[in-house]
């Protein structure tokens, strides 16, 4: 494990809107990739603002490299920290003006501007469009200027809040080899969020999972609410008007429930067990990663749940799109909260 580089203790963030952000514990090491997920509203930009100071949480501490924040020089430890927004201003002048700006305005030997510029430009696959205007640029080619107008700093910490919303396939594999780089170049520890699931497990060491400004150790891939309720002397939770979860939970009233993608088996037979919930269901969509197939199967028209299964396992059932599947996953492996 390395370095400790970040650490949240009872951080709270409250709006007027009802909504608050609450992160009892979170900690986050030096050199490693964290995603953030989450649905909208669930607090990722507002994880992300407090982590990287621009944002003062209402109640709780914040350390870096176990220095507490609040009483240090936080200007210091904010210049060891670099953010791209998920829509970065760019200014209205070239390249080279654009990542060159923040050197200016801290006084960096302009004798050393060109070569930075220059070393940076490399990295992030824009060599050569020092004299580009920048407003002109693609909405990849703009987030992958806006990065390199932080990488010139070398920070410590790099947040990048949704960096890959709006742009085409070949940017997004770009700027995912970029983050790579990043971080295996620079050791820059990296944060970012995004809403794609699968992509947030590719990329990253570790994904924090965010709903409703908590941190949950849940999937959100197989994640539903509903309401506790007893059927036939066993704990349930009905996530649909028709599909009801066996679950062992102390909770009443309306919940959460996650079901662990890996926890879920599928099968061409039903599976009768007094542990497992089983369903029958459809397969609507497949995702080969690897030696992993992320299967995404369908179940009344009322929900859909995702098994995460050996690549091997899904080839040997010899199962097609829209083809018939039981599902099934032990009580006990159903998160409730």
């Amino acid at each position: 494990m390395g370095e400790l580089l970040l650490r949240l203790e009872n951080i709270v963030k409250r709006y007027n809107s009802g909504f608050s952000l609450e992160i009892p514990h979170l900690e986050l090491q030096a050199g490693m990739i964290y995603s953030i997920v989450g649905p909208n509203g669930a607090g990722k930009t507002t994880l992300l603002a407090i982590l990287d100071l621009l944002d003062e949480p209402d109640e709780g501490e914040l350390f870096f490299k176990e220095e507490n924040v609040g009483t240090s020089n936080s200007l210091e430890i904010r210049r060891k920290m670099g953010m791209v927004m998920q829509d970065p201003y760019l200014f209205h002048t070239s390249v080279y003006r654009n990542i060159t700006a923040g050197l200016r305005y801290r006084s960096v030997d302009r004798r050393i501007w060109k070569p930075m510029a220059k070393e940076i430009l490399q990295m992030v696959g824009l060599e050569g469009f020092e004299k580009r205007y920048a407003p002109e640029l693609s909405r990849g080619e703009s987030q992958r200027v806006a990065i390199a107008r932080i990488l010139v700093f070398k920070p410590e910490v790099l947040f990048l809040d949704e960096p890959f919303t709006n742009i085409d396939k070949k940017n997004v594999t770009l700027l995912e080899e970029l983050i790579k780089t990043i971080n295996r170049k620079y050791q820059t520890t990296i944060v970012f969020t995004t809403h794609d699931l699968v992509q947030a497990d590719r990329l990253a060491g570790d994904v924090i999972s965010l709903v409703e400004g908590r941190v949950i150790k849940g999937s959100l891939e197989n994640l539903f609410w509903g309401d506790v309720v007893d059927l036939e002397g066993l704990q349930s939770i009905k996530i649909s008007p028709n599909i009801a979860v066996s679950v062992i939970t102390e909770c009443r009233g309306r919940v959460h429930v996650s079901i662990p993608p890996q926890e879920i088996k599928l099968s061409l037979r039903p599976i009768e067990s007094s542990e497992e919930n089983s369903f029958l269901g459809a397969i609507k969509k497949v995702q080969i990663e690897g030696e992993v197939a992320r299967v995404f199967i369908q179940v009344r028209k009322e929900a859909e749940f995702v098994s995460m299964i050996p690549r091997s396992t899904y080839q040997k059932m010899d199962i097609l799109i829209d083809s018939p599947v039981f599902l099934a996953f032990k009580t006990a492996s159903v998160m409730v909260f």
